[in-house]
């Protein structure tokens, strides 16, 4: 059968959408792990955080294709090295990312962008989905809890992935922020703790 079948293409994108579901589940209860094993310290490394985020982003691209929400990046040049967790903070980002694409509307839009921050870094995502109301946005990353937009679009969702993205940042001396953006989605914003940001601090 033809992807030019409506029916066909149908069946496809579920298939696409359930598979990257799947992984993701899989690498968040392997994050949850880890994170419990309290008596473990985190090893810092040098972390090439524009190579980061361009991988997570090619990573999502077939799901935000099949979701038909445009997914794009911006990094700086030279590349941004910071000393952090490579596992973790990959884990946390593609999570934030994950959250964006999947909860969008089609014909959506996702934007990653890495910025220089004077001896820090920014790094957000922000999307132009249907956002959320004041009392989930102070809730988003309470384990388990899942936002009325969620739970409709994906009724058989965990709820760990922005749980598990704060846990892994908190870790890593880092704080992440969630507003509104200017088009009535969510901004979610990482940068080092020490900075701090507007919008709805959930750690650091």
């Amino acid at each position: 059968r033809s992807l030019s079948d409506p029916d066909h293409r149908k069946i496809v994108s579920a298939a696409v959408q359930e598979a990257h579901y799947m992984v993701s589940l899989l690498r968040n209860l392997g994050a949850a792990t880890r994170l419990g094993e309290s008596g473990q310290p985190v090893l810092l490394s040098p972390v090439d955080v524009s190579a980061l985020v361009e991988r997570v982003v090619a990573r999502h691209q077939p799901i935000a294709r099949t979701a038909e929400v445009d997914l794009n990046a911006a990094v700086p040049d030279p590349p941004l090295v910071v000393s952090s967790d490579h596992t973790l903070l990959e884990q946390a980002l593609s999570n934030i990312v994950d959250n964006a694409v999947r909860y969008n509307r089609p014909r959506g839009h996702v934007a990653v962008v890495l910025d220089r921050d004077g001896a820090g870094f920014s790094l957000s995502v922000e999307d132009d989905g249907p956002g959320v109301t004041d009392e989930e946005l102070s809730r988003l990353t309470t384990r388990s809890f899942r936002g009325s937009e969620a739970r409709t679009r994906r009724p058989d969702g965990r709820g760990l992935g922005l749980a598990i993205a704060v846990e892994a940042l908190t870790r890593l001396g880092l704080s992440l922020t969630f507003q509104r953006s200017a088009s009535g989605g969510l901004r979610v914003e990482i940068r080092p703790a020490a900075v701090g940001g507007s919008g709805v601090p959930v750690a650091g």
